[in-house]
């Protein structure tokens, strides 16, 4: 069974797009791969794909095609739409197909349909998967599906935003093959092999530098047998604006949706965005996304209003607060990230203008003139505050 490195770039949306904004990228990258019970392989891998994005709906589609040592050819190809019905909320649906030796899309291969919730609460992301996957090899079909959730909590910290998060989920798989080259067996005759699997994982960004880790186990349940742990370790330096540089090793355990083996890795690639509009913004976070790629994109608007500017870069969020008042007035502003503790904006020139950062997360603001009620920054949405008066929302990835 050849082993498969795999070069997707998933899309990732947490904010409404105001306007439509489209993204395209190439990547190249080679790796050292190698299964449980096969000899360490060479592969390079070359890919790209595009991104487009209008209102509150998402469009990405990518391809990639490696070639390892032993002249076995691969191929990824994804299509995913991001829909965004609420700004706390976030669905993603993939369609996936892969090729063994450049063969028919999915006839000697695989096709899979897989689906993310994501809902946000304040710091924490509540997120539950599902897939299902069909994989063909020498002409026998198999099926592996899976179920999970997940939830992560971010935060922003004097050394940069932090991200930590927990995952949880079963899978199935007739894939024989895929699971004796993993060391799985069965204790009795059934089915499926039937799989619980954990995960821990957390990153951390600093500037153009960022790190993630993560540390999965897998044990079989009823009559499945064995168990197996993995670990990943990537780190990416964004060189300039649209050329990241990504290292990584570690160990994947074997995908049931997609037909993707168990194997240990060491790997180099980059990427270069030569389309993206100004105010999509690289985010290295998501290079750890673990909805099956190793490279990821994160869309992060800035946000305009008559009386606030939101700025979003690198996984933290810089508000402006402009409002016109008279020369002599009191302008105050008020969020839930400082406990509602009002704070005097200075004058500049005609307007009053206070700026502060914000962790990741959702926020309220609220502002005042002069001792009067407490209200929205005109431009966001209006929800209340903890005191039955009125706040501005605001959603920061």
């Amino acid at each position: 069974m050849a082993a498969v490195l795999v070069a997707a770039a998933p899309l990732r949306a947490q904010a409404p797009v105001p306007r439509s904004a489209t993204m395209v990228w190439l990547d190249a990258g080679g790796a050292r791969v190698q299964q449980p019970t096969s000899t360490r392989r060479s592969a390079g891998s070359l890919g790209g794909g595009v991104w487009h994005a209008r209102s509150r709906v998402a469009l990405a589609a990518e391809g990639s095609m490696t070639l390892a040592s032993d002249s076995v050819r691969a191929g990824q190809y994804v299509v995913r739409v991001t829909l965004l019905p609420w700004a706390v909320a976030r669905t993603d649906v993939d369609l996936s197909a892969t090729t063994n030796g450049g063969g028919v899309l999915g006839l000697d291969g695989n096709r899979a349909l897989a689906g993310w919730q994501h809902l946000r609460v304040g710091p924490l992301e509540l997120s539950a998967f599902a897939g299902v996957g069909r994989t063909t090899r020498a002409n026998r079909p198999n099926e592996g599906r899976r179920l999970g959730g997940a939830v992560a909590w971010q935060r922003a910290t004097p050394v940069g935003p932090l991200r930590a998060g927990a995952h949880y989920a079963r899978g199935w798989t007739d894939d024989f093959r895929l699971m004796e080259a993993a060391r799985f067996g069965l204790r009795a005759p059934a089915p499926a092999y039937t799989l619980a699997d954990r995960q821990l994982d957390a990153s951390w960004q600093h500037g153009p530098l960022w790190v993630q880790g993560s540390r999965a186990w897998r044990a079989g349940t009823g009559a499945t047998r064995g168990t197996a742990s993995a670990f990943h370790l990537a780190a990416a330096w964004n060189l300039k604006a649209g050329t990241s540089l990504i290292a990584q090793v570690g160990e994947q355990l074997a995908d049931v949706v997609r037909g993707v083996p168990q194997a240990r890795y060491t790997g180099l690639g980059m990427r270069w965005t030569p389309v993206r509009p100004a105010t999509v913004r690289r985010d290295a976070r998501a290079l750890g996304d673990d909805r099956g790629g190793t490279v990821g994109i994160t869309t992060v608007p800035d946000m305009r209003g008559d009386e606030v500017l939101v700025q979003r870069r690198e996984g933290h969020g810089e508000v402006s607060i402009s409002l016109l008042a008279a020369i002599g007035a009191v302008v105050e502003i008020a969020s839930s990230s400082t406990e509602w503790k009002p704070v005097r904006a200075p004058r500049e020139g005609d307007r009053f203008v206070y700026r502060f950062p914000l962790p990741s997360g959702t926020h309220r603001v609220a502002v005042r003139v002069n001792g009067g009620e407490w209200r929205a920054p005109r431009g966001l949405a209006v929800v209340d505050d903890d005191f039955g008066g009125k706040a501005g929302l605001i959603v920061i990835p």
